[in-house]
């Protein structure tokens, strides 16, 4: 049986959040409106990006997503690891 990579989404305040089974790590995912030229007509286009990763092991996920996601959505953004490829 196959397993997913990625949970569902869980929308908050600031941003969305989904977990990575893989790497087992909270991302956060930021969404901004940029231009871009398609087709040589110039269009708005929702870009979604991880900004942040958050240690989180698979156990504890499984037992509260909810709490993980409002604990790392209350830390202000200097307090947020960020993601580095």
């Amino acid at each position: 049986m196959n397993e997913p990579v990625y949970s569902d989404i869980y929308p908050a305040k600031r941003c969305e959040y989904r977990y990575n089974y893989m790497t087992q790590k909270l991302e956060r995912i930021e969404k901004h409106v940029c231009m871009k030229q398609i087709n040589g007509v110039p269009c708005s286009v929702v870009e979604s990006e991880v900004t942040a990763e958050f240690d989180v092991r698979r156990q504890m996920w499984e037992k509260m997503p909810g709490y993980w996601v409002q604990l790392y959505d209350s830390l202000p953004n200097e307090r947020a690891y960020p993601f580095r490829p």
